[in-house]
């Protein structure tokens, strides 16, 4: 699967849901305060820097697959040095320094199409014990926008996307070795005023995957077509949320 790149300014300029999955998560870790914990697809830093908040004697692994973001994220790391940026495809093998004691991830793992393999990645990294949180799109989320987006002339296959239901997760999670698994879908849908708003959320949030195949005035003009699309400017999220002990 070809990695995606952001445009990691134009995301980190957004009001984005976002910022509550991720203290969720973050909260959910019942952190000490000296561990090394992995943040998988780190974006542009935000999570890690709230979880660096968290770890007055411990540090953060900021993975991602998009060289813009972590661009973003170094520059608003700067000048901390219990962070490490990492490069990496989650769905390859892991890196050597991709190691914790605990791992996190904040609405990255529906880009990724194998979650058993996925978890069994996340599994290598962690000893036995350690806390994997998680919180990313499952089954049902953004089904609405999906089908303003058919209606709009967009792509009706070949999404991007991979949303699960629990039993599937919690069964990939247990194959992968994780226990003590509780998985739940979560309704949340964000709200956004239409017109531009709405716009930049599409194009930039939900829709790059879609529209990096397309010429920009092509793509510009189906983002709008998907907002009119939509019977409210609203965007249907269901969360997958995930606890598991490796």
């Amino acid at each position: 699967m070809e990695l995606l790149e952001w445009d990691a300014s134009a995301y980190d300029a957004l009001p984005l849901p976002h910022v509550r999955w991720g203290r969720g998560v973050i909260d959910r870790l019942g952190l000490a305060g000296d561990e090394t914990v992995v943040d998988l697809g780190c974006g542009t830093g935000r999570d890690a820097e709230g979880v660096l908040e968290r770890l007055p004697r411990g540090r953060v692994v900021a993975v991602d697959g998009s060289r813009n973001m972590l661009e973003q994220a170094r520059r608003r790391l700067a000048g901390c040095d219990r962070v490490e940026l990492v490069h990496a495809d989650l769905t390859r093998p892991l890196p050597p320094e991709v190691r914790g004691d605990a791992v996190m991830s904040v609405a990255t793992f529906h880009w990724v199409p194998d979650h058993a393999g996925l978890f069994g990645r996340v599994a290598a990294t962690l000893p036995a014990g350690a806390r994997f949180e998680a919180e990313f799109g499952g089954r049902g989320n953004i089904a609405g926008f999906q089908a303003a987006l058919q209606r709009a002339g967009g792509p009706a296959e070949g999404s991007s996307w991979t949303f699960d239901d629990e039993g599937a997760t919690a069964a990939a999670l247990e194959a992968a070795g994780f226990h003590d698994v509780d998985v739940r879908l979560v309704p949340d849908p964000v709200r956004l005023q239409r017109g531009g708003p709405l716009e930049a959320f599409l194009a930039t949030v939900v829709m790059p995957a879609i529209l990096r195949d397309l010429p920009a005035d092509e793509g510009r003009a189906l983002v709008l077509r998907t907002a009119e699309e939509l019977p409210e400017p609203v965007v249907d999220y269901v969360r997958m949320q995930l606890t598991a002990t490796r």
